[in-house]
């Protein structure tokens, strides 16, 4: 498949995705609301690294407590293109309080086990991340064990490069589906549109928005994102 074909594909992608953003819109937005977080990973070993995040969600722009989110893992590097994971995430939940006086109302340890996959196509990174997690949720009168698919498709295409760099401007989308293992299959549904600048050959910052689709309601959300990540493997 020639280069030029390759990049066809990378900006039909992007054309599906307007689309589904316009599609998307036409349901029911509830207050814009904001995701500010950070990403670590932090490379061993050739074949070992440690991923690190938080994430702080809140109902509206301004600080309104909807979610915080504590997740860390172990990954085992397959190649340079792909790797599995392991790891656990502890989420607290808050119902909408102009006051935050409400108090945490959900929690869940979460156990999660992942793998991912990357490939180049002419100009674009595609990356394919395929996501099982285990589900402990407690509230004050219900507790719940549940199962959970998810399958994210992310497409990066660097702007004023030709691949990711040092002082790479970038343009980043993803779509991912959330499913239970129960008889109402459909959890959500994430797509995400952002720019990004790489200020670093190890670090970047994306501003994005996203639309989060559960059951028919749409909500929106603006996002500040920081990665940034440490290689302690000796250099040759």
């Amino acid at each position: 498949m020639s280069s030029s074909l390759f990049n066809h594909y990378c900006w039909l992608s992007i054309v599906i995705f307007l689309i589904c953003k316009t599609s998307f819109s036409q349901s029911p937005l509830a207050t814009t609301g904001n995701w500010l977080m950070g990403f670590n990973q932090t490379r061993l070993h050739d074949k070992w690294s440690i991923h690190t995040e938080a994430q702080y969600r809140s109902f509206e722009i301004t600080p309104n407590t909807e979610q915080m989110l504590l997740r860390g893992g172990i990954n085992y590097h397959i190649n340079n293109y792909a790797f599995t994971s392991i790891g656990y995430a502890y989420i607290t939940n808050y119902a909408f309080d102009k006051e935050q006086l409400s108090g945490v109302q959900v929690s869940e340890n979460r156990i999660w086990q992942q793998f991912l996959i990357r490939n180049n196509l002419g100009r674009c990174l595609f990356e394919h991340r395929y996501r099982l997690e285990q589900r402990w949720i407690q509230s004050s009168n219900n507790n719940r064990y549940l199962n959970r698919i998810r399958y994210l498709l992310r497409v990066t295409v660097p702007l004023n490069k030709k691949e990711i760099e040092k002082n790479t401007l970038f343009l980043s989308f993803y779509d991912e589906v959330f499913i239970h293992l129960s008889p109402t299959p459909f959890d959500r549904n994430r797509l995400y549109g952002a720019i990004g600048y790489q200020f670093l050959p190890n670090a970047n910052i994306q501003l994005g928005y996203l639309a989060q689709t559960v059951n028919i309601t749409t909500k929106q959300y603006l996002q500040a994102a920081v990665f940034y990540n440490i290689d302690f493997r000796k250099k040759e």
